[in-house]
Parts: C-alpha cells; sequence; structure tokens
C-alpha cells in the first residue's frame, strides 16, 4: 500500500501542474484611458505657381496675334504684330465687309482637286443653297443631288 499512497503523492502536484495552465481565472484590468491628444495638421508644401499664359496673343518665332476689342463697345479682332514692333494702342477694327444681295462664286472656285477625288460646288446661293459634294477619283460626276432641306 505503500506504493500505491506515495503514487498518489507524486501523481496528485504532477496533475496540478499540468492542469493549473487550463483553470479559467477571470481577470479584468482597470485602467483610465489616456486623453486624447489632436495636433494640428502639418502645413501643405506651396505648390508652385505657373505664370498665367496670356488668352489673348499666340506667340510664334517671328512675331504673334493679339487679340484686341472688347466683345461690346468695339468687336475682337486679331492682329499680327511683327518681332520687334511696339503697339503703343490698339490699332482700329477692320473694316465690315460689304455683302451684296448676289453673291457669285466664280468657276474656278467651284471645283478643288486631289489625288482621292475632288469637292464640287452645285447650287446658285439664290434659288438654291451652296453645298458641297464629294466625289471620288475615277467617278464619273452625278447629276446634281437635291439640295439640302431647311429642317
Amino acid at each position: 500500500m505503500r506504493t500505491g499512497l506515495s503514487r498518489k503523492i507524486w501523481i496528485a502536484p504532477l496533475l496540478l501542474a499540468v492542469l493549473g495552465g487550463c483553470v479559467y481565472g477571470r481577470e479584468v484590468e482597470k485602467t483610465t484611458p489616456s486623453p486624447v491628444v489632436m495636433t494640428p495638421a502639418p502645413p501643405a508644401p506651396a505648390v508652385p505657381t505657373v505664370p498665367a499664359v496670356a488668352t489673348d496673343r499666340v506667340v510664334y518665332p517671328e512675331g504673334r496675334w493679339q487679340l484686341f476689342g472688347d466683345g461690346k463697345r468695339a468687336p475682337y479682332y486679331w492682329v499680327w504684330i511683327p518681332n520687334g514692333s511696339t503697339v503703343t494702342s490698339a490699332p482700329p477694327p477692320p473694316s465690315s465687309p460689304t455683302v451684296s444681295s448676289t453673291v457669285v462664286v466664280p468657276p474656278t472656285d467651284r471645283t478643288y482637286t486631289y489625288p482621292e477625288g475632288r469637292w464640287q460646288l452645285y447650287g446658285d446661293g439664290r434659288s438654291t443653297p451652296y453645298y458641297w459634294v464629294w466625289i471620288p477619283s475615277g467617278a464619273a460626276p452625278p447629276v446634281p443631288p437635291i439640295p439640302p432641306q431647311a429642317g
């Protein structure tokens, strides 16, 4: 019996040591929340400014086109200014074109030919409006089509 008792004495502490970690214990840690500290955002990096492009001029190596007029009191108009020239005041606007009641397109301006074909102008500008028709190369000119209708 001594052996049975001594075995129990040795086994009991061993079981307690092995199974002791499996014991569920409830521990609640009580802490106070730390205060929230907010710092201001770092300043945004400075965006490099791009010089403003003047919209009233188009510059070329030989000179520039400059827009004059305000669109209300004076109409807008473009003026060519060669390099080396200075404009001290706005040049006068061009005169308005005069339109006669009977504009006739000369025969030399009624056809524009290209290797692929040609543009042919039809109409007389009075009883039928002017309109362009594309005629491919090698094709016989068609009968003049019906002019477009006002829609």
